[in-house]
């Protein structure tokens, strides 16, 4: 017997979407579970999500796929991290290797820039104020909290051991299409970070962005430093420290562009063609690359 599907996507799904950019089209029970049809441009997955906690994919291979099975296979069905890290919820570790950690926000959002950072932790005194902060993967975080916290990092660990790049739309697309992709764009931008902060540094690690990323970050690492590239790094706290900095300016950035607008331009990707339509008829195309990534597949929905 089937059972109905839930009312909502599961929280670790719905975030999964929020990050990379792509929505579930369809839902229908199956035997034990809910089968969520994940589309994103022209790809089109079906996801099986069953009782037990264990996810399954289906469909022919596409960079959404791939994706998708880079999230199950990090999801793991637990909720545990990975082995001898530590439990989602606790604060993230770090041990006495001074380091470099880097993650990025906005790759999967629509409207707004993408943000990089780089925050460079050297010894145990920067350790000890990060965790006093409380830093955690900023998705845990509300808005607020997220701002509150960038400064305190701001603050405590001082701006020589900090970056922060954010790449308005239209700047976004230049350098995305120079790139030939989003993920060349990033690993430039790490190396960018890598190269200002590797001083002292024996370690950079890196949120994964992609099955690639760590052999198009390895040439621009520094020799002699380790490099670290996995997902769900925000359970070491120079990484996680890393994400309140980006997000913290994404949402600086998206304040900005709404206001530039004249109403709250929406994060993510799932529903924005409403306000995509909206500015387009407000102030053409070219107001449209002002606040938002054209080059997603969403553009050709909110042009229809």
């Amino acid at each position: 017997m089937k059972d109905a599907p839930k009312n909502g996507i599961p929280d670790d799904l719905k975030r999964f979407l929020y990050d990379s950019g792509a929505e579930v089209s369809f839902i229908r029970p199956i035997d034990y579970g809910t089968q969520y049809r994940v589309t994103r441009g022209s790809d089109a997955v079906p996801v099986n999500v069953y009782q037990t906690g264990k996810v399954s994919t289906g469909g022919k291979a596409s960079a959404l796929k791939a994706l998708i099975e880079d999230w199950r296979l990090a999801r793991g069905g637990g909720g545990d991290r990975r082995a001898g890290g530590i439990r989602a919820g606790d604060r993230p570790a770090l041990d006495d290797t001074p380091r470099l950690g880097i993650d990025e926000s906005g790759k999967g959002d629509y409207f707004g820039p993408l943000v990089v950072a780089g925050v460079r932790v050297l010894d145990r005194e920067a350790a000890q104020k990060l965790q006093e902060i409380g830093v955690r993967d900023s998705k845990d975080l509300t808005t607020n909290q997220a701002k509150l916290m960038a400064e305190s990092i701001e603050r405590e660990l001082g701006a020589d051991n900090l970056r922060v790049v954010s790449l308005p739309p239209r700047e976004y697309e230049a350098r995305r299409n120079a790139a030939c992709n989003v993920n060349k764009l990033l690993a430039e931008l790490d190396a960018g970070i890598m190269s200002e902060l590797q001083d002292k540094v024996e370690a950079v690690v890196v949120d994964e962005f992609a099955r690639a990323a760590r052999s198009y970050l390895e040439p621009f690492v520094p020799e002699g430093v380790r490099l670290e590239v996995r997902t769900r790094a925000e359970d070491d706290a120079a990484v996680a420290a890393a994400s309140i900095l980006a997000r913290a300016r994404q949402l600086e950035e998206m304040d900005r562009l709404s206001g530039s607008v004249g109403f709250e331009l929406p994060r993510g990707a799932t529903h924005v063609i409403g306000a995509g339509q909206r500015v387009h008829a407000e102030r053409g195309m070219e107001g449209l690359k002002d606040v938002a990534k054209v080059s997603f597949a969403t553009t050709k929905r909110i042009m229809e």
